[in-house]
């Protein structure tokens, strides 16, 4: 059966771990089954996942209740993975935050709005584990709208508190639901909360339209069906940020909660977000040309590659011919279907609004667009987190290297979060992520699933030398075996030039002293010899090689014996010309609460940063310094630590600085521990 956009709602499940998100999506799965509990491992179905009781990737599952088909997006509240929360924001028409009853504001729960602020998605908020002790609903509903705003507005209250939370009392429905029964009479005790928590809702319902504005304050009251409509366009809209009470452990609640999704949560033509390559607002329109956005890929050892797509536009049957406008090249959507966990339920077609899993898509990539070819149309990716951790990543048995890099680029092309690179300073290939246990789980996951064996160690701080005083030297090299000998002689000077000038060479040579077929084979072999420095073997940079006399013989001087000859002279030069360290800094922002900047100041000065200052952006601080390289190997770890998660940073390259004498012992011998500790 096709569901019309109009049936249609798109919900992600987001909040910070442990408020029970993937609980009670499995609850919402196995309600609609006909069940009495959850549905079972349906969403958490990775073996990972499974062992750590935790949810490590996005996860989808369609579900039908009460005439509209709900597509379920579970997304992980760990930091370190919450990438696929983001993208669930784009492609989802609302979320819901789901939090916990004892500590309702926590470090994703913050992030994760922030970033539906950003991405204009509607929310509704579902406190969990009513069920536990010292939990108080209506401090909640305090704590979140000190947050979020006054638009948070509770749609039912809890009936009983802790151990004796038995029920949910719906103020719009009047009605009271516990243990599978409904009664019209309030419960004994709740008299005065429910009154004044109904006034506070038709309140609120009433100022999202002016006409129910007049009406409710002439006197008159709101009908059921105005209510109704008030809450669902003031979700749409974001005026509205209902609040639902609930226990997934003891399976109070998650009914209403699937009746607020089907009835009052926003379908895909209530309020489109999305707008094309230009700005152009795109509508859900099920007659328009078809496109559709790469969200998640899948990559199978056994089945292939599964990308899943949220349609925007039109609609589409198996095997027709679309364009990928990034490449250029033809696809066929084969085998549409909707997703069930790990299981494919088949659809006869991809329409607006609606979320379909594809196979085998030879040439599309996670936020590509596919579209018809005679409409064109791209979408904006998602912006990501940037990464923060990084390992150095090869193949622990010599020739498989082809194996294990096909296999790191399968599941970077699952997480977008994840990035390869290559260092081309220390030549390293690296895995990065947006923490440490991130990256440490997906070089598990590669492990386990193709089998192979990847060595990880933290990454080398890439170092450089030079010069900080000039210096003359010869380099002469003779060679004689018996029959034609090798001959070359060179004199240079090193000069130091200023920071980041890399390398220059003059050619001082007069009156012939070396044939100018020589002269290149000096330079050469100067700047070979200059990948390895005096001090600890780094490259050697910023400065000028003057090339001013030397000698040559007639038969026995040859390319290769002046390349050697440049080379000494060098080697020779640099051990007179006091080479010293050179250290990467990187430039800092740290974006923190304020009570927590003098914290995250004192560290930054404790890893020898120098503060750049200090700015406020929205309701935290901003703090920007330069700090080496060296300082920061585990400062994601280490930031999470000190503010209790509740910051993030970005770093970038800034320039090199020498280390003092006193220091760079220090640090190259803790550059050299680094290394040598393998991970995992």
């Amino acid at each position: 059966m096709v569901f019309e956009p109009e049936l249609l709602r798109n919900v992600c499940l987001i909040g910070h771990r442990g408020s029970g998100k993937t609980a009670l999506g499995e609850l919402m799965l196995g309600i609609a089954a006909g069940r009495q509990g959850p549905a079972g491992r349906v969403l958490d179905n990775a073996e990972e996942e499974t062992e750590r009781g935790m949810t490590l990737g996005m996860s989808a599952a369609r579900l039908e209740w009460k005439g509209r088909e709900i597509n379920l997006l579970d997304t992980p509240g760990d930091g370190g993975f919450i990438g696929d929360a983001f993208v669930a924001q784009r492609v989802a028409d609302c979320a819901v935050l789901v939090v916990h009853a004892q500590d309702p504001v926590q470090v994703v729960t913050e992030r994760v709005w922030r970033r539906g602020e950003k991405e204009g998605i509607p929310h509704v908020v579902v406190v969990n584990h009513l069920d536990r002790e010292r939990t108080d609903f209506s401090s909640v509903v305090e704590q979140l709208r000190e947050r979020f705003g006054t638009a948070v507005v509770p749609l039912n209250l809890p009936i009983g508190h802790g151990e004796d939370f038995r029920g949910v009392y719906g103020l719009l429905s009047g009605l009271a639901f516990v243990d599978g029964e409904q009664s019209p009479e309030v419960p004994e005790g709740m008299e005065e909360a429910v009154e004044e928590a109904t006034v506070e809702l038709f309140e609120t319902i009433a100022e999202t339209d002016d006409t129910l504005l007049e009406k409710y304050l002439e006197g008159d009251e709101l009908s059921t069906e105005d209510a109704f409509e008030g809450i669902r366009r003031g979700i749409a809209e974001g005026v509205i940020i209902p609040v639902v009470a609930a226990s997934a452990e003891r399976n109070i609640g998650v009914d209403r909660l699937l009746d607020v999704i089907a009835g009052s949560a926003p379908s895909p033509v209530d309020r489109s977000r999305w707008v094309d390559e230009r700005g152009e607002p795109v509508p859900c329109d099920p007659e328009g040309p078809f496109s559709a956005y790469a969200f998640k890929t899948y990559v199978d050892p056994f089945a292939g590659r599964l990308t899943v797509l949220r349609v925007v536009s039109g609609r589409c049957r198996s095997d027709e011919a679309l364009t990928n406008p990034r490449t250029g090249s033809s696809e066929r959507l084969g085998g549409i279907s909707h997703l069930y966990g790990k299981e494919r339920q088949s659809a006869d077609e991809a329409v607006a609004g609606d979320i379909v899993a594809v196979a085998k898509l030879k040439d599309t990539a996670t936020f590509d667009t596919l579209c018809r070819p005679e409409a064109p149309v791209s979408y904006e990716p998602v912006e990501l987190p940037e990464p923060t951790a990084a390992y150095a990543i090869g193949a622990a048995t010599r020739g498989e290297e082809d194996k294990v890099f096909d296999a790191v680029r399968r599941v970077v092309d699952e997480d977008p979060s994840l990035r390869l690179s290559r260092s081309e300073s220390t030549g390293e290939d690296l895995l990065s992520g947006l923490a440490a246990l991130h990256v440490e789980f997906a070089l598990e996951r590669i492990r386990r699933r193709y089998g192979v064996e990847i060595e990880a160690r933290t990454p080398k701080v890439p170092f450089l030398e030079t010069i900080s005083r000039p210096a003359e030297a010869q380099g002469r090299y003779k060679k004689q075996t018996g029959g034609r000998g090798q001959f070359g002689d060179c004199r240079i000077e090193l000069t130091p030039l200023p920071r980041g000038s890399g390398f220059e060479f003059e050619d001082n040579i007069v009156g012939g002293a070396i044939p100018r077929q020589y002269i290149p084979a000096v330079e050469k072999g100067i700047v070979e010899a200059m990948q390895e420095g005096a001090v600890a073997g780094y490259p050697v940079v910023d400065l000028k090689a003057r090339l001013y006399d030397g000698s040559f013989h007639p038969v026995d001087s040859s390319e290769m014996a002046f390349k050697v000859a440049g080379s000494l002279a060098f080697k020779n030069a640099v051990a007179e010309a006091e080479p010293v360290l050179l250290e990467p800094l990187v430039r800092i922002e740290v974006l923190v609460p304020a009570e927590l900047v003098g914290d995250v100041m004192g560290d930054l000065s404790g890893r020898r940063g120098r503060p750049m200052g200090v700015e406020q952006r929205g309701e935290r601080q901003v703090i920007r310094a330069e700090v080496p390289q060296a300082e920061m190997l585990n400062y994601a770890r280490d930031l999470r630590s000190i503010t209790g998660g509740r910051a993030n940073f970005h770093v970038e390259t800034a320039h090199y600085e020498e280390v003092r004498g006193d220091l760079a012992e220090r640090v190259l011998t803790a550059n050299s521990g680094a290394v040598a500790e393998k991970v995992g």
